[in-house]
């Protein structure tokens, strides 16, 4: 997460309280660098550290601490939410034509099985034993948002962000975009491809600080367009983490508390799926799954972790011997834009978690891997 002097929010303030105060009293400032110079020295570098640290009075001068105090509300202030009438939230999410409910796959099955595709303002989680077959559903995801959905359509405004914690290949990433211009006029489809690829940002994260990061300074451009009501300037984003995993378990082998990671991490996604935002975002990520003492099939990273996500879709290989009996949807996907000479598998997806969404709704669908 950003540290306390990266943090617009919190130097928005202290510029404003420098403004009061020397309006009032000439020349009075706010000890801004050298509260964060105390709070640096006894390891508070963060907005969360100065929430969780209840400490930090006594390891810090006393004539600081009426401004550490201020600090902190400010910091609990804007991590907390005023609430909003119900009114003002549908108005805010109202849907229309141009604004669909949901981001599709493109792949039939999946999209009917997710009652039309991802749901905008939620977070949704592949988790698989391979994780290959989650970082193509992605892929899969992306390239269809980035295009529009049939010739005869404008070309969406809309961005993917791909935040890769591995090497993500971006031949992939092209391949399933040519794939699927192989539909349009030829005429179009260089325009397109180039269009669908300026709108691909791939962002590296190493670890899980470069991800909240990220997602800070996310939110804060998106919260900008809807303070300044310039609907016009959101585009309808697609964030994608691939994989969270390894940003987790680095913080275990840091020796860090996972737990506050996690709690992290959630407000942060929190934040970017907020219904306060004009912007529509989706966040789709990719998991490990795991097995509990119940026998269920979960997603990695322990209890905590299996609060953040919306929705949880277990991804596998389909076989003879698969643990799921439930009835599925097994017609045909539409499988003229894929390639000929891939390797098409075929996958079940089980729903796991989800607040709209039968658990344990299934379906089967093939992808070219």
């Amino acid at each position: 997460m950003p540290p306390l002097k990266s943090a617009r929010y919190i130097r928005r303030w202290a510029e404003s309280a420098d403004s009061s105060r020397n309006s009032a009293a000439g020349t009075v400032t706010f000890p801004f660098t050298a509260c964060l110079a105390a709070l640096e020295a006894v390891g508070v570098r963060t907005d969360y550290d100065l929430l969780l640290q209840s400490d930090i009075l006594v390891q810090t001068p006393v004539i600081l601490h009426h401004h550490i105090k201020a600090l902190r509300m400010v910091v609990l202030d804007h991590l907390s939410s005023s609430g909003h009438t119900a009114a003002e939230l549908i108005e805010r999410s109202g849907l229309t034509a141009e604004q669909p409910a949901s981001i599709k796959s493109g792949i039939v099955e999946l999209d009917r099985l997710l009652n039309g595709g991802l749901p905008m303002r939620q977070v949704t989680e592949l988790c698989t034993k391979e994780a290959r077959i989650a970082t193509q559903v992605a892929i899969e995801f992306a390239a269809a948002h980035l295009l529009p959905e049939h010739t005869s359509s404008r070309v969406p405004i809309a961005k993917v962000y791909y935040l890769q914690s591995g090497a993500l290949s971006l031949w992939q990433a092209e391949q399933a975009i040519s794939k699927r211009l192989r539909l349009f006029p030829a005429e179009l489809r260089d325009t397109l491809h180039r269009q669908a690829l300026e709108r691909l940002i791939i962002v590296d994260c190493g670890d899980a600080d470069a991800l909240l990061t990220f997602l800070h300074k996310y939110a804060d451009a998106r919260a900008a367009v809807s303070e300044n009501q310039q609907a016009s300037l959101a585009t309808r984003d697609l964030v994608i983490v691939d994989s969270i995993r390894p940003l987790i378990v680095a913080v275990l082998q840091r020796q860090n508390d996972i737990d506050i990671e996690v709690h992290a991490v959630k407000t942060a996604l929190r934040r970017i799926t907020s219904a306060r935002l004009l912007a529509n975002t989706a966040v789709l990520i990719t998991n490990g799954v795991s097995q509990r003492e119940n026998l269920r099939t979960q997603p990695s990273l322990g209890a905590s972790w299996g609060m953040v996500s919306h929705t949880h879709l277990f991804l596998d290989q389909e076989s003879s011997d698969a643990d799921y009996h439930h009835a599925v949807d097994t017609r045909p996907s539409d499988t003229s834009a894929a390639s000929s000479t891939g390797r098409l598998s075929k996958i079940l997806a089980v729903v796991l978690k989800s607040p709209c969404i039968c658990v344990n709704s299934q379906a089967i669908f093939e992808l070219e891997m």
